[in-house]
């Protein structure tokens, strides 16, 4: 029997929380940290379902989740003088997937993970890496309150701009591919009743929704087309929004206007990650940090915790590290690349170009939901499962 691995979890995100849930499971000894002080409660809404619904399955959460889903009942365009000029229910869309789907804000699905992990799984807050180095037999890692520990191994689940990646395998440029969009999430104050409401516009080049986030508040998601590979500093992150969308229509420029320290803002270029190998020595990276899908992906969320439940599965069959990491990319990757080449192709018509885009834009939602054609899309964009791969 192989003895307890002493595994580091760098990132306490969706992944890093998985993944430290199902290593103790195994019989493994890791302990997490995470670069926030506490846990965050910023985020963006996501369909939750496919690799994620199933990996909560087994982890005995779906009821909780249930319980903390969005409840979104239509779909609203506006134009840009503020009229609605579409009105769709979301539930002929709901039904129509093959698979069940929940609405969940990425903080909430956070919070449900953080309480299911046992009270013995150390997570150290406010904590980073400053040096890491790798040994025949360990990985010796310097933090930043100046403390030095020895891990078997090291996994890298912070996110698109890992630290654990810039440190082993080099420069996020080498592997970072933007997709032509950046895009801006914080909350927003409540100027009218949007209700239970996904509330959309969208223009050429930008689009702008409004969501309810559970809690009685309301966020907004901002996506434009723009060819950056970095932003500006972020003090001047909400100048630039104010830049590019002086001209767009409804309430958009008056609601980035009012972005101040308690609109949780998170802005950032989207861009995916690929990479062509994800672990190097006694160092692995999960998630966004090896493959980044994007939001446009739609199944972000759901495939880190498929990721993480397939990484600590191949761990627990093997006390050779590097076999279980060769396994773990090998069932990984080509799941991966399926989702990664789904997305740049939607990438393509995100948002539209032209008015004339718009408008077949607006066409399509409205005849999205006619059941004959809502089965068509849900079984186009359903959730599949990594682990359904098996």
């Amino acid at each position: 029997m192989q003895h307890k691995r002493r595994i580091l979890i760098v990132g306490g995100g969706i992944a890093g929380l998985t993944l430290g849930y199902w290593l103790k499971h195994h019989g493994e000894q890791p302990t997490i940290i995470e670069q926030a002080a506490q846990r965050r409660d910023e985020g963006y809404g996501i369909d939750f379902s496919g690799s994620g619904w199933d990996v909560a399955q087994r982890m005995g959460i779906l009821a909780e989740l249930e319980g903390r889903q969005i409840q979104v009942e239509s779909m609203l365009l506006k134009n840009s003088q503020g009229q609605t000029i579409v009105k769709q229910p979301l539930a002929p869309l709901r039904e129509a997937l093959p698979h069940p789907m929940l609405h969940l804000m990425r903080p909430e699905l956070e919070a449900v993970l953080a309480d299911a992990l046992p009270s013995d799984l150390p997570v150290r807050y406010a904590t980073t890496i400053v040096r890491l180095e790798q040994y025949a037999e360990y990985v010796e890692v310097r933090f930043n309150d100046g403390r030095v520990e020895q891990f078997d191994l090291v996994i890298g689940a912070d996110g698109i701009h890992s630290q654990v990646r810039q440190m082993v395998f080099g420069p996020e440029s080498q592997f970072a591919h933007p997709l032509g969009y950046t895009f801006a999430t914080f909350k927003v104050p409540q100027l009218e009743a949007y209700g239970a409401n996904a509330t959309m516009l969208i223009e050429p080049q930008r689009q702008a929704t409004i969501y309810p986030d559970r809690r009685g508040g309301f966020l907004m998601m901002l996506a434009y087309r723009i060819q950056q590979t970095q932003l500006p500093a972020p003090d001047q992150r909400k100048a630039m929004l104010q830049t590019e969308y002086r001209k767009a229509g409804w309430l958009v420029p008056q609601l980035i206007d009012s972005i101040n320290q308690q609109s949780a803002f998170y802005c950032d270029v989207i861009s995916q990650i690929r990479m062509p190998r994800w672990s190097q020595g006694r160092v692995a990276l999960v998630a966004d940090a090896a493959h980044c899908l994007t939001l446009i992906s739609g199944q972000g969320a759901a495939t880190a915790m498929g990721g993480a439940y397939v990484l600590a599965e191949e761990l627990a069959k093997t006390a050779d590290h590097q076999a279980a990491f060769q396994a773990y990319e090998q069932r990984m990757r080509p799941f991966v690349e399926r989702k990664q080449a789904g997305a740049r192709r939607v990438a393509l018509t995100f948002v539209p170009r032209t008015w004339l885009g718009v408008q077949f834009s607006r066409l399509v939602v409205r005849a999205a939901f006619t059941p004959t054609l809502a089965r068509s899309i849900g079984k186009r964009i359903g959730f599949d499962s990594v682990l359904a791969l098996a």
